[in-house]
């Protein structure tokens, strides 16, 4: 169990590694250019990059606290439950911060004349609010854990 939990974190730890390589990449990008050709475009992609830094360390913390949880056996706890929220209340603000990337998908089909360009910003764009959607779930599922555990213990 201590094997796998090192692995989780480790692979947390490598997820937020990449998460703040985008980040830094793209303010080395945007600050090595000479002259920004859509400004407004790019300050709409530098917020949605700051918060995918953002949150998505958030995250990765809220997901390390909860692997501690669970090697602890308290998965189905309230803690783990508020947890859930956060990480669920994190994915929806970067899901809000993906809408920002629209305009960049738009200028980027326009410049080289492809429509699909647009298609894949869709995509991009739509992927965050389909985790959302999946993480109401798994929040539901937690809750509805912690009551039958709740009440398994009240009949033991």
């Amino acid at each position: 169990m201590k094997f796998r939990r090192t692995i989780l974190d480790l692979a947390l730890l490598f997820i937020t590694g990449v998460i703040w390589l985008m980040g830094f990449l793209y303010v080395i990008q945007v600050s090595t250019s000479r002259q920004l050709e859509h400004p407004i475009v790019i300050s709409l992609l530098g917020i949605t990059m700051l918060g995918i830094v953002i949150f998505g360390t958030q995250i990765m913390y809220f997901l390390h606290r909860m692997l501690a949880l669970i090697a602890n056996h308290k998965a189905f706890s309230l803690a783990s439950i508020n947890l859930v929220k956060k990480i669920r209340r994190d994915i929806g603000c970067i899901s809000l911060c993906f809408l920002f990337a629209m305009p960049f998908f738009v200028t980027a089909a326009d410049a080289d004349d492809a429509p699909g360009v647009v298609l894949l910003g869709a995509a991009v764009v739509c992927a965050p609010f389909a985790i959302y959607v999946l993480s109401q779930i798994i929040e539901d599922l937690f809750v509805s854990a912690f009551h039958l555990q709740k009440d398994h213990d009240l009949t033991v």
